[in-house]
């Protein structure tokens, strides 16, 4: 004789597990802003010098977009002290770019985002001078800046 009176029981409590087995994992909201405050940010700065690598690839010379692309490289670059707090990397579950690195070994991540920092103000000071040639000299320093960190800290596959 079967317990028929247990099959519904046992049925819901198999889909009650299987459903939990499934749930994404809790974040903490305040994490899931700053890898999306991360991510918009850097998607400024890369959008920026786009336009002023494209203009200037193309034989345009610096103009008031690519001032102002400086000027928001600029405004962006000296947040990013800021957009790595504990707990935003791969160990969050979400999607990011950031290696464990950045927190491994933050006084060379500093050190590199100081130095885009440094240099993207150097580009911005040529912008707002007129100083074209001296503008398109310094877009190689910004892009090594960029290139330094990227190759260190960040996984390509995953920005």
């Amino acid at each position: 004789m079967k317990p028929r009176h247990l099959i519904v029981p046992f049925a819901v409590a198999s889909v009650f597990a299987i459903a939990a087995c499934h749930q994404k994992p809790q974040v903490d909201p305040a994490i899931e802003a700053a890898i999306k405050t991360r991510h918009d940010g850097f998607k400024q700065i890369g959008g920026a010098m786009k336009k002023i690598g494209d203009t200037l690839k193309s034989g345009g010379s610096l103009n008031p977009e690519l001032t102002e692309a400086a000027h928001t490289m600029n405004q962006e670059a000296v947040k990013i002290k800021d957009w790595f707090p504990a707990g935003s990397g791969p160990e969050s579950g979400l999607k990011t770019g950031a290696k464990p690195e950045i927190w491994e070994k933050p006084d060379e991540f500093a050190q590199k985002r100081d130095a885009l920092v440094t240099e993207v103000g150097k580009l911005t000071a040529a912008a707002d001078a007129g100083d074209a040639a001296g503008f398109a000299e310094q877009v190689p320093a910004v892009g090594q800046a960029c290139k330094s960190c990227h190759e260190e800290f960040r996984n390509k596959d995953e920005h």
